[in-house]
């Protein structure tokens, strides 16, 4: 039986100790290529199964009801109705997708128009620590004025979005959503801001290869800077989030060694996140001295 550090917590209460650091061994194995697969078809999958229950409970339901009542379970939003109502409506049958092929394919408009991005959040934290299935896809962007209209031009009609909300973003340093009419999947968009952490993870940011045949990139933050904001995010839920946290200890416990501690523990002093740092480091089996 292969033993852990004391504090050490695994990340569902019904798997041993030995079981998981089994498990981490091997997913330390595999290559971001291999662990997008993973997370591209457990995604897709459940996508499916969720499909499924919808027609078996509506034998007999129209195209506009399927979309309505897919969105109103996937999208996991406080969208008013008429929202919901409005892509309900769209003639497009559902093609199903995953985070992968939406973050490439948002990627690829992105790279288009010359406007640096990052895919943060689930995605990230799923390629660089423990893969799981995930609702959306979470992007960073440098976006100004100039350049609102070019993107509203290229992502329309495929993906709705209130051009109000883009500029509002965009002036106020927000956020706005992307709904794509075919898959019904949601990117959320976060305009880069002009705090100090922000800047920083956006200006350490890494291409990784999740595709091959053909070759295909997708940008992220460092591991170190997935912890953190995965952090910011758990505090931000008053340590309420398990599922935040849980994405927090998958990459520690995946990246390890590898981290960069001191940037880490820097960091999480500016942000006033040490004791939730210290406390993940513990009950991932990382020993730190603050």
């Amino acid at each position: 039986m292969l033993s852990a550090p004391v504090g050490y917590k695994t990340q569902s209460i019904d798997t041993s100790i030995d079981a998981e650091l089994y498990l981490f061994n091997r997913l330390k194995a595999l290559t971001v290529i291999q662990k997008a697969e993973k997370v591209s078809n457990w995604t897709k999958g459940c996508l499916e199964l969720c499909l499924i229950g919808i027609q078996q409970r509506y034998p007999n339901i129209s195209l506009q009801k399927l979309r309505y009542e897919f969105v109103r379970a996937t999208l996991k939003s406080n969208f008013p109705n008429t929202i919901y109502q409005i892509i309900a409506e769209c003639a497009r049958p559902i093609m199903l997708t995953d985070p992968i092929s939406l973050a490439l394919d948002i990627a690829e408009i992105f790279n288009s128009l010359d406007i640096p991005y990052l895919v943060g959040g689930s995605v990230a934290s799923t390629l660089m620590g423990e893969p799981r299935a995930t609702e959306d896809v979470d992007v960073v962007i440098d976006l100004t004025m100039e350049k609102v209209i070019l993107l509203l031009q290229s992502i329309q009609p495929r993906f709705y979005v209130s051009e109000d909300a883009v500029k509002d973003a965009v002036r106020f340093k927000q956020s706005f959503n992307l709904i794509d009419n075919e898959s019904l999947g949601k990117v959320d968009i976060f305009v880069l801001k002009d705090r100090p952490f922000p800047q920083i993870e956006f200006q350490r940011r890494q291409s990784y290869l999740v595709r091959q045949n053909p070759d295909q990139m997708l940008v992220l933050p460092t591991p170190e800077d997935i912890i953190l904001q995965k952090l910011v995010w758990y505090r931000m839920t008053k340590n309420e989030s398990q599922r935040q946290w849980r994405d927090v200890l998958g990459v520690l416990k995946l990246q390890g060694d590898r981290l960069d501690f001191d940037y880490l523990q820097t960091w999480a002093g500016e942000l006033s996140l040490s004791d939730l740092l210290e406390t993940a480091c513990l009950e991932s089996g990382i020993e730190l001295f603050f």
